[in-house]
């Protein structure tokens, strides 16, 4: 019985893992396709600045979920 539960949670964390770690892409992808059309310069530098953080946030997003991969299984990435 023990084993089904921690294997239930492993898949709920798994799944959060996951979802966290689309949302940064998805947020990613957006903010580097939206800056090239930004002129004023404050402001594009607040973004690449943003961007810099999210690429960051990222990598670790990924560390998170490979680690509730199963023993044997992990994922390999192009760069963030």
């Amino acid at each position: 019985m023990k084993s089904a539960i921690t294997t239930a949670l492993t898949a709920i964390r798994r799944a959060a893992a996951f979802y966290a770690m689309r949302s940064i892409e998805i947020n990613l992808a957006g903010a580097v396709e939206t800056l090239p059309h930004v002129r004023d310069v404050d402001t594009r530098l607040a973004m690449q600045l943003a961007i810099r953080s999210m690429s960051r946030e990222l990598c670790k997003a990924r560390a998170r979920y490979t680690s509730l991969l199963p023993v044997g299984e992990r994922r390999v990435w192009d760069l963030a």
